[in-house]
């Protein structure tokens, strides 16, 4: 039976490289990723479990931009270690003048105890960072 061990990497399109690389790179370097490829249009980070990567969208379809509930992509969650790194990265997030969807709280319908901050990348993608237990 095959067994799947963790997602590798996430890819995603952005209207604009240069906006989205700026803000990708301060939120990498925050959560402690690297730069593991980048070339034109296209820009890799590491955290050595896991990739994010962006990549110019087709000139073609900029003008569309995201919206959310339509098919494809609606957010992608960081998994942090403790509930104490999302009350950080909430932080960094205000410091740093980014979209907050949701502050910090509790969402016991998961499951748990699910501690979480929901923000949002400069096209509008939802983006989670959260920890699971107290």
């Amino acid at each position: 039976m095959i067994k799947v061990v963790g997602i590798d990497h996430l890819e995603i399109s952005v209207s604009n490289f240069q906006r989205s690389r700026k803000f990708y790179g301060k939120l990498f370097k925050f959560l402690g990723f690297k730069i593991l490829f980048q070339f034109r249009g296209v820009v890799g980070w590491t955290n050595k479990i896991t990739r994010y990567i962006i990549k110019q969208a087709l000139v073609k379809y900029r003008r569309h931009g995201y919206v959310k509930g339509m098919i494809g992509f609606h957010h992608y969650a960081f998994e942090l270690s403790k509930k104490k790194d999302v009350d950080d990265l909430y932080r960094f997030l205000l410091e740093n003048k980014i979209k907050i969807l949701d502050p910090p709280k509790f969402y016991y319908e998961y499951g748990g105890p699910y501690y979480a901050v929901f923000f949002a990348d400069p096209d509008g993608l939802k983006l989670e960072g959260m920890h699971f237990g107290k």
